[in-house]
């Protein structure tokens, strides 16, 4: 609420949040120019967050990050969890298509279903969670393949298209299509797919389901990181 806002507080993150990794050393003038605040105010707030480690300022006068948020992240991290994040994506997948939805990951040279969510369907495509499975067959295998250290031509056209359809590829009844999963830094974080019965993903489907399943990639991307 907008009672509840402390405007002082408010001005030291602004002043946090006008670093980034293009630009992770800044001079006084450049947060100024950056956040439209005084130097005088910068000034005043910046002390505050040097005194607590949260900003660093460098002999030439400029300023950088500092350990605290480090810190912080460390026990973010430490205490994420991250089927908070995927689950409810997952449900939001099988739901709006009625199909099965699933996040892979890549370990050694086999794809593990990390979280699924199965469609509401009598006959849908199923596979348990913690399932290893190959990397050269089906879509979110393919996906991971061709994101690490796949060299062959399907890798190169998922590559470049961004997405794959598998079609039969472990059993002939089952379509499956997937798109990779990046941090902001391009980390490949994983792959997530959506699955069912081949004759149900249809071209129509496909061109409905894609831009859905890449935006929910996204959103998980810029969480996961």
């Amino acid at each position: 609420m907008a009672g509840d806002r402390v405007e002082a507080v408010e001005r030291a993150l602004d002043l946090l949040e006008a670093f980034s990794d293009d630009q992770n050393t800044m001079t006084l003038k450049e947060l100024s120019e950056a956040t439209g605040f005084y130097k005088s105010t910068i000034l005043r707030l910046a002390g505050s967050l040097i005194r607590y480690q949260y900003l660093t300022r460098g002999e030439d006068g400029s300023y950088q990050i500092g350990p605290a948020l480090l810190r912080l992240g460390e026990i973010f991290r430490y205490n994420f969890d991250s089927s908070e994040v995927v689950r409810p994506v997952l449900r939001k997948l099988s739901r709006q298509f009625n199909e099965s939805a699933a996040f892979y990951i890549k370990h050694e040279n086999l794809r593990i279903c990390l979280y699924r969510a199965n469609a509401n369907r009598a006959i849908r495509h199923e596979i348990k969670e913690g399932a290893q499975l190959s990397l050269d067959q089906g879509a979110s295998g393919r996906i991971l393949l061709a994101y690490s250290e796949g060299s062959d031509n399907v890798s190169e056209i998922i590559r470049t298209q961004g997405w794959y359809l598998s079609e039969g590829e472990r059993d002939p009844d089952v379509a499956a299509l997937s798109v990779p999963v990046f941090s902001p830094k391009q980390k490949l974080l994983g792959a997530l797919s959506i699955s069912g019965l081949r004759s149900r993903f249809t071209s129509e489907f496909i061109e409905k389901s894609l831009p859905y399943l890449i935006e929910k990639a996204h959103e998980l991307g810029n969480t996961l990181y």
